[in-house]
């Protein structure tokens, strides 16, 4: 009898933590397996090599980690590799790589920023490469296809809205095609 209540003691123990934390808005994330389950995370995800889930709102953080999600808001610190699929919205993601191909607002704060359209992001880092619109790139390399500010060593884009300031900066629409220091858009 006391080996049972003593049994059922322990497996309450367990069990009462992981369901407070299920309400409170928690996730561990692994390879094939987050505790609990749901795919919306609101409040805090913890992941370990690998976090993938559908929503995470609040702090994201990844150990060693290649932390995906599709939809993103709040803090991102990880280790490793973030993963945005669809849209990181007023997110601050900062990690070894950013990899996001939706649309970001916000920041980007990477060794490597590899984004799609961020007309509403900061893109601070060594390497950005843009597939698509950006607003402020501030780095070593950047390049873009549309580009409103581009700050670093060497700056890339087909079209630039604002400014270049760098070594070399290139850009199809520019005052000169490539031009040292600075570059602007020329007037049609």
């Amino acid at each position: 009898m006391i080996r049972s209540i003593l049994s059922l003691s322990v497996a309450l123990a367990f069990l009462v933590p992981t369901l407070a934390c299920a309400e409170a808005g928690f996730q561990f994330g692994m390879p094939d397996r987050n505790f609990p389950s749901d795919p919306d995370v609101n409040g805090m995800r913890l992941s370990f090599l690998w976090g993938n889930n559908d929503r995470t709102d609040g702090l994201d953080l990844g150990l060693f980690s290649m932390s995906q999600t599709r939809v993103r808001s709040g803090l991102a610190l990880v280790g490793g590799v973030s993963r945005v699929t669809e849209k990181s919205d007023g997110a601050i993601s900062l990690s070894f790589v950013n990899y996001h191909t939706g649309s970001d607002t916000g920041m980007n704060g990477a060794f490597i920023n590899l984004v799609n359209d961020t007309k509403g992001a900061l893109n601070a880092g060594f390497v950005q490469i843009a597939t698509g619109e950006t607003s402020i790139d501030v780095g070593g390399i950047n390049v873009s296809k549309k580009s409103q500010t581009q700050i670093g060593f060497i700056n890339v884009t087909e079209e630039i809205t604002g400014f270049q300031f760098g070594f070399i900066n290139m850009a199809d629409n520019g005052f000169f095609k490539v031009f040292p220091i600075f570059n602007y858009p020329k007037k049609d």
